[in-house]
């Protein structure tokens, strides 16, 4: 089986990385102003939307469909998230609603990296819809209950973000091994190591 990139690899444990510090960051001082929590959010967002973007560019033998999410989501992510760099005196319930947009598309880049049912191994298949699975839950609480506290979205949001830097660095460590259907070889799933 083909792993991927060792550069690409190294990203993405860099971003995940960088994704789970701004994760426990705003965890850990939730006193820190609104705006700056925000915007420490943001930048982590930018980072995972240009990991997608990196591995939707580099996965050369990742089917073009599954390419087209990564970078679909990433560049949506990615986009998003500097829009709220760029302007962070609008209002915090205005950043948090598009931050969780970011995280909605995110959540939906990560089930079509798993719904590819043969392209990748059981394990990052399973990993990567429950991420986006989860990503999607926390993005629809703020759709669903507006009058939460925005301390607590962002709170949430933090906790999904450090929970996808995480699933980042466990494909960044593991090569993100693709299966055998994905690289036209004609072993059999039973010799398939994960």
């Amino acid at each position: 089986m083909e792993k991927t990139p060792s550069w690409l690899r190294a990203v993405e444990v860099i971003f995940g990385l960088i994704s789970i510090g701004v994760g426990l960051l705003v965890v850990s001082f939730p006193g820190l102003a609104v705006a700056t929590l925000i915007l420490l959010l943001a930048i982590g967002l930018v980072f995972l939307g240009a990991r997608e973007i990196a591995f939707g560019l580099a996965a050369r033998s990742v089917p073009g469909w599954l390419r087209g999410v990564d970078i679909v989501a990433g560049a949506l992510a990615f986009v998003l998230s500097l829009v709220v760099i760029a302007f962070p005196s609008v209002a915090a319930a205005t950043l948090v609603l598009l931050l969780y947009f970011a995280l909605f598309i995110r959540g939906l880049g990560l089930i079509g990296l798993g719904a590819g049912k043969s392209w990748l191994v059981a394990q990052h298949r399973g990993l990567s819809i429950a991420m986006g699975v989860l990503s999607i839950i926390l993005a629809i609480i703020f759709l669903v209950f507006p009058g939460l506290a925005v301390a607590t979205l962002i709170l949430l949001l933090a906790v999904g973000i450090t929970l996808t830097g995480i699933e980042v660095i466990w494909a960044g460590v593991t090569g993100r091994r693709l299966s055998s259907v994905i690289l036209g070889t004609t072993s059999t799933p039973s010799s398939l190591k994960v």
